[in-house]
């Protein structure tokens, strides 16, 4: 089991999802994300090796964040940390009996 401190998670993570929203002005529906649960979040870095194992996979290009486990994080697909939009390509969930747990989230730029 990982353990990190409570100052590890310093930064936010809004989760959510992309939904066609209509403009009330206009009438024409237009992608908005719609923010469903903030989480405070840990970086983990990768090491070097780490790092030459992914490259050629689907995962060269990610990012992982630690959170504390959230079942509500199951069916989000987007993250959004400062102004940046985040596919969220896997979830790793701990589901053990410990009294804290966590999930590593791996994200993916959007483009």
């Amino acid at each position: 089991m990982a353990t990190f401190k409570p100052s590890d998670f310093n930064k936010k993570v809004t989760f959510g999802e992309v939904k066609s929203v209509k403009n009330p002005n206009t009438g024409s529906t237009q992608q908005k994300f719609v923010p469903a649960l903030n989480l405070w979040y840990a970086a983990k870095t990768r090491t070097l090796n780490q790092q030459y194992q992914l490259q050629g996979t689907s995962l060269e290009n990610t990012n992982v964040i630690i959170v504390r486990h959230h079942a509500a994080l199951d069916g989000l697909k987007v993250a959004q940390i400062n102004e940046a939009m985040f596919d969220i390509v896997q979830i790793s969930p701990d589901d053990s009996n410990n009294y804290i747990t966590y999930d590593f989230v791996t994200l993916k730029r959007r483009m």
